[in-house]
């Protein structure tokens, strides 16, 4: 499996499936879930609501368990696919358990659907809070033990100034890894112009 990070926005990573870090509702109301709706469009929203209806019909509940993963159109976004990984409880909180369990659900429906390449948000480290060191080495660890077919993951931070960071980490934890960064045109653009200001 291929290794790369991303600054940027999710939205802006080439892959053909990308996923959101969301709450039990799917609500897609800031974040990753927010990107996607702005950029997608409210088609992905409407899906992601017949999901948590159907899920309430079956069960009664009207949130989706932590740490599990939800398939949807990408509406007009470029991607085949977007898959809403449900990474904090309905009291907004996360653990490494539930962001173990949302690398390995979207990895699933990635295989079952013959997706190549999977876009992953640092699950639980924006509303919930979950420390960033730990996300990402929980994410790597998972990665590296996962048995798919998958055959190239982005990790997407959205803080430029911690890349650098993560990749130490995923080397940590997967020493062969060669971590190709990326980044967003308007990350390198903001960069070169802080060089400029300082020049």
């Amino acid at each position: 499996m291929k290794f790369s990070l991303f600054a940027g926005d999710l939205c802006d990573v080439e892959a053909e499936v990308l996923c959101t870090s969301t709450n039990p509702r799917l609500s897609l109301a800031m974040g990753t879930g927010g990107a996607v709706r702005s950029r997608g469009g409210f088609g992905i929203l409407r899906d992601c609501e017949a999901i948590v209806d159907a899920e309430f019909r079956r069960s009664g509940r009207r949130g989706l368990p932590a740490g599990s993963a939800h398939l949807t159109g990408a509406g007009s976004l470029p991607a085949k696919a977007i898959v809403h990984c449900v990474a904090s409880d309905e009291t907004h909180r996360s653990s490494v358990d539930i962001v173990r369990r949302c690398v390995q659900n979207a990895l699933a429906i990635a295989d079952v659907n013959r997706f190549a390449s999977v876009a992953m948000p640092l699950f639980g480290a924006g509303h919930a809070r979950l420390k960033f060191d730990r996300v990402v080495r929980v994410m790597a660890e998972t990665l590296r033990d996962a048995a798919t077919a998958v055959r190239h993951v982005v990790i997407v931070v959205f803080d430029d100034e911690r890349v650098d960071d993560a990749a130490e980490l995923i080397r940590s934890v997967v020493p062969s890894a060669d971590v190709d960064i990326q980044r967003s045109s308007q990350a390198a653009e903001e960069t070169l112009s802080l060089w400029s200001t300082w020049s």
